[in-house]
């Protein structure tokens, strides 16, 4: 599996699941950039990641502040923002990276090989600014109309 063409395919799942099921008009930069570079340190994030398994082995993950968080939980619910509570966005966080990694796989690897985990909450305290270095892996930093997120991989070659 090689990191290049998976790459190319999880920019293609992000844009296509983000715009069409959550109404979120994505762009996906090119910039070389870290973690906590593109986060401020005073953002709220909520993260989540995906373990995968088969020819290749790893975990995806996607971190986005709480602010857009809210805002695709409403447009995916069909519910104002402020009618959205906590467990909805968690919901539907863990839903938005599932149907990414759904979405990127099936386009990726056509033989069906690869198996998908359930999406777990990245912990809040890893989420932390002075935390966020410690995230490793290649990283897609997307901007909004309003925001950005980030989502990486993290490969372990079998």
């Amino acid at each position: 599996m090689d990191r290049e063409t998976m790459m190319k395919t999880m920019r293609q799942a992000i844009s296509n699941v983000l715009e069409t099921m959550f109404f979120q008009p994505v762009q996906i930069t090119g910039k070389n950039s870290t973690l906590q570079e593109w986060f401020s340190n005073k953002e709220s994030l909520l993260g989540a990641a995906l373990r995968f398994t088969g020819p290749s082995e790893g975990s995806f993950y996607v971190i986005i502040p709480v602010k857009l968080v809210s805002e695709i939980t409403a447009n995916f619910l069909g519910l104002d923002e402020e009618e959205v509570n906590a467990e909805q966005k968690i919901d539907t966080l863990k839903e938005a990276l599932n149907m990414i990694g759904g979405h990127m796989f099936s386009l990726f690897n056509k033989e069906g090989d690869i198996s998908l985990g359930i999406p777990e909450l990245i912990e809040e305290s890893n989420l932390k600014h002075d935390k966020l270095g410690k995230i490793k892996g290649d990283t897609l930093f997307i901007e909004t109309a309003d925001s950005h997120m980030a989502a990486g991989v993290i490969t372990e070659m079998t």
